[in-house]
């Protein structure tokens, strides 16, 4: 499966007119002549004034036959001339990831199942970059060791992904948590666990990461994830 994700970063003050038009207008609009949304986020933490979104596709042509329907909806096109007006965005970045054989998400139209308590989420959203020709290793024992621990200790895994198009080398995952305080209890557990610790002995000798990123999201009132 594919995964297009975006990242928009707006003027300060200006990125609730532009979900606003999103949420009212452009949202239904791609829904219906590209694929459904996965899921639609807020920067909570890092850098702020972003949102957050993705997008899948079974087959990547798919993307490309109906982009032009998209384009040609009316009410895509109003969204475009409500959020140019406003002047809203200043950035804009879009990867093309693909998800891993273990990645819970796996299909266009899947439907989200929530397995946190409670009503709120988190989502920890992270960035791995490697060294060329390090990255397989070290998920092969991701796979093996590090997730089994992370399943059992940690909140929901929502995707797991490589960059297909845009800085490759590159692992981009999530996982949600009811509070912060739950995300952080769930990994001061994980850090002490022996299987975590078994994980980072076997990676360790890889010297794979080159640098690791996260953000914190929270989804917005329309968001499929929530």
């Amino acid at each position: 499966m594919f995964l297009e994700q975006r990242i928009y970063t707006a003027h300060a003050g200006k990125l609730p007119l532009w979900l606003k038009a999103y949420g009212e207008i452009g949202g239904a609009a791609s829904g219906r002549t590209l694929t459904p949304l996965i899921g639609m986020f807020t920067v909570e933490f890092g850098q702020i004034n972003r949102v957050l979104f993705v997008r899948g596709f079974d087959d990547i042509d798919t993307r490309e036959e109906n982009m032009p329907k998209r384009d040609a909806d009316p009410d895509w096109q109003r969204f475009l001339a409500t959020t140019r007006e406003s002047g809203a965005l200043f950035a804009q970045e879009a990867k093309l990831l693909k998800t891993l054989p273990f990645s819970p998400l796996q299909k266009v139209g899947q439907p989200f199942e929530r397995k946190l308590e409670g009503t709120g989420m988190f989502v920890d959203h992270r960035t791995y970059d490697f060294h060329p020709g390090k990255m397989q290793a070290w998920i092969d024992a991701y796979r093996d060791i590090g997730l089994p621990v992370q399943q059992r200790l940690l909140g929901q895994l929502l995707w797991f992904a490589v960059t297909e198009v845009g800085p490759i080398n590159q692992i981009v995952f999530a996982w949600a948590y009811s509070s912060l305080a739950d995300r952080d209890r769930r990994r001061t557990a994980m850090a002490s666990d022996p299987g975590w610790a078994e994980f980072q002995k076997a990676t360790a000798p890889l010297g794979a990461l080159k640098q690791q990123t996260n953000l914190i999201l929270k989804p917005v009132p329309w968001s499929p994830i929530r």
